[in-house]
């Protein structure tokens, strides 16, 4: 079974299942039909706020899922991560019983079993937090995370297209929520060759056939041309069992390059670039390589990841406002709704619990929004009956209609105010 080295294509809720070409064939047969291209290697870059890559994830929301013939039925995207919540229908198989007379007298009850296929809704909901997530990779139209403690998950998409601008998305909130102690893992372009098997048979079989006697390393199986792995000299079959000094231990499964990724994550997390000096066994003999290494998402944390500000409500001008024509009707002005709100920290989203919506940092004696009961420190949710993703949403909200309802998190539960029952 081969593997893009930390690299994943989902076919499951939020199960990573390695890319493996022919896992039953022999190592040789597959190797010989794999094919690597230029255009399957994409290092995913920030965009310019984080309110550009939320409108991505709308935009594109009918174009993914985590897989599996799930589709997204709400979504929910913030700078903390993407929630979302899917559903599919699956055939099942389910034992009927059906009980019977067998006729006469004496005759008794019988119990036939007949086997029916029936339709049953799943649902799903999936969580990517972006304060986890340490690499993006986009392979065909699959976007995979690799988070900071070693776990894996992804998305399918309609297509390559859609998969880099979500990649690109997620970059952005990885970035906006990237600080001292986050991890960052960028994509090299090398493919490792991953063993499932718990003996050391299957390995050591290829291991023997390379010359290699060691159990540690990892086994590269492929490069894509113009990445970073190709650029340093990198080759399918090279045994790579060594970087900066480090010796890189041998581990089973999915996460057989988890020793190569720490080591990279190490020197490069907090820094804008890093030189990994290889030690490389290929063709019976020691060779030494430079692989170089940056972190996009470094250059763009500060900025994005600033803390947004508390925003009042604008302040009414203070210029004279025209005056009617005579005999017109003249209009009631809108009395403003009573709130100075701001957009939900990470820390916050995540200590709450929230999916979205905006702070209430202070309500106005005798307003709209006092009658209506918010209070300051709720976290707004909902506006008659629509979800608030961050504080644009909340003006968008305030500026289109009367608020006859809304929906806040106060104290750990959600409450309603006005008309709207409880959720």
């Amino acid at each position: 079974m081969r593997m893009r080295e930390l690299r994943f294509a989902t076919g499951g809720v939020l199960l990573a299942a390695l890319m493996c070409a022919g896992c039953a064939d022999s190592y040789e047969a597959h190797r010989s039909t794999d094919v690597y291209s230029a255009s399957d290697y994409y290092q995913p870059k920030p965009m310019a706020s984080v309110d550009d890559a939320i409108k991505v994830f709308n935009d594109l929301e009918p174009f993914y899922s985590s897989g599996g013939g799930f589709k997204i039925q709400k979504l929910m995207a913030d700078r903390t991560g993407v929630r979302f919540h899917e559903s599919r229908t699956v055939t099942e198989q389910r034992a009927e019983d059906t009980t019977y007379h067998d006729g006469g007298l004496l005759g008794t009850d019988d119990t036939a079993t007949t086997i029916k296929n029936v339709d049953v809704a799943q649902d799903h909901d999936a969580w990517f937090p972006a304060d986890k997530i340490a690499g993006i990779f986009a392979v065909g139209n699959s976007v995979g995370f690799y988070y900071s403690d070693d776990t894996a998950s992804g998305l399918q998409t309609s297509d390559h297209a859609v998969a880099l601008k979500l990649a690109d998305a997620f970059a952005t909130l990885q970035a906006a929520n990237y600080g001292a102690d986050s991890k960052y893992y960028p994509d090299s372009g090398m493919y490792v060759r991953g063993f499932s098997d718990n003996t050391n048979q299957p390995m050591a079989q290829e291991y023997a056939r390379l010359g290699w006697t060691q159990q540690t390393g990892i086994l590269v199986d492929g490069t894509n041309p113009g990445s970073p792995a190709a650029q340093a000299g990198i080759v399918t079959d090279d045994i790579i069992f060594e970087a900066n000094g480090k010796p890189i231990p041998f581990v089973y499964g999915a996460t057989g390059a988890v020793n190569f990724k720490h080591i990279v994550m190490d020197a490069l997390s907090n820094k804008t670039s890093a030189a990994f000096d290889l030690k490389i066994f290929r063709g019976g003999q020691i060779v030494p390589a430079r692989l170089a290494l940056t972190n996009p998402i470094i250059g763009h944390a500060a900025e994005l990841a600033a803390a947004p500000k508390p925003v009042a409500e604008a302040p009414q001008p203070a210029t004279e406002a025209p005056k009617p024509a005579a005999g017109a009707p003249v209009a009631a002005a809108k009395p403003p709704f009573g709130i100075s709100a701001r957009d939900l920290t990470a820390a916050e989203a995540k200590a709450k619990h929230a999916r979205g919506g905006a702070f209430v940092a202070s309500v106005a004696e005798g307003s709209a929004a006092a009658t209506l009961g918010l209070q300051p420190g709720d976290y707004l949710l909902e506006i008659n009956g629509a979800k608030l993703v961050n504080l644009a949403a909340v003006k968008a909200a305030l500026a289109a209609d009367t608020v006859t309802s809304a929906v806040v998190l106060r104290g750990g539960k959600t409450v309603t105010l006005g008309s709207l029952s409880s959720f």
